[in-house]
């Protein structure tokens, strides 16, 4: 189960920006347009300023909805290294408070409650150390940028930094993939117990099946994302039309 959240996190984090209904081209909808351009760019850190500048500074203007949703959005976007899971939570928590009705509160409320199920695991506790290393290398490259005086200590820091970072998104992996591996090994014992007694080849069989079916688990992982991408995609097309259908049945 809590695999099948993950996967789903994942490819709720291969999604894009939710767009609203066009509206008419002002002041504010340039520097709406400006916050999309950051986004399209991979400027993620000044679109989020963006989105919150507008939805902060101009709170009865027509593009502070999807402004509002678009800076939550912004923390969880699968390409976006300084991901805040816990930031994203709460701007999805205030844009609910504030549009409790609004067209985008359904993909609220899911992205809601998968950041709620992901904070609980395991995994959502290394991938959050993943998140704040990532953070602490970007604050590093920044450094560098701006003082050349430490220059060697502070390569040397980001290097350890990379190391820790991959050896975490390495053990998320092999967590996820250990924890399948024995709830799979559990059932065939329970079940098998008396059999595999009997016959240590039958158990060494089964051991090898596991292994290689981790295998193919981790090769499909991709392919997984993209479809699973594609399948949250087309659910909330099909929630937005039976809404829809239900409105007109109901006029």
């Amino acid at each position: 189960m809590n695999k099948i959240m993950v996967i789903m996190m994942m490819s709720f984090l291969s999604a894009g920006c939710a767009v609203l209904t066009p509206l008419p081209f002002t002041d504010d909808a340039r520097k709406y347009q400006a916050a999309n351009t950051f986004f399209e760019q991979g400027n993620y850190k000044d679109a989020h300023v963006a989105y919150r500048s507008l939805a902060d500074a101009r709170p009865r203007s027509t593009w502070v909805e999807q402004s509002k949703f678009n800076a939550a959005y912004v923390l969880v976007y699968y390409k976006n290294t300084s991901k805040d899971y816990t930031k994203a939570s709460q701007e999805f928590e205030e844009f609910l408070n504030w549009y409790p009705k609004s067209t985008l509160a359904g993909e609220a409320n899911t992205w809601l409650d998968t950041l709620k199920m992901f904070e609980q695991t395991k995994a959502g506790e290394l991938m959050k150390e993943v998140a704040s290393l990532t953070t602490k290398i970007e604050s590093v490259s920044q450094e560098l940028l701006e003082s050349q005086t430490n220059r060697e200590a502070i390569m040397k820091e980001k290097d350890l930094l990379l190391i820790e970072k991959t050896n975490l998104g390495k053990k998320v992996v092999d967590l996820l993939n250990e924890k399948e591996d024995l709830i799979r090994g559990k059932a065939a014992l329970v079940k098998d117990n008396e059999a595999l007694g009997k016959d240590k080849a039958v158990l060494d069989k089964k051991i090898d099946s596991l292994n290689r079916e981790r295998q193919k688990l981790i090769r499909a992982k991709e392919k997984l994302e993209k479809s699973l991408h594609d399948l949250t995609m087309v659910d909330v097309k099909m929630e937005k039309k039976r809404k829809r259908i239900q409105n007109e049945e109901k006029k």
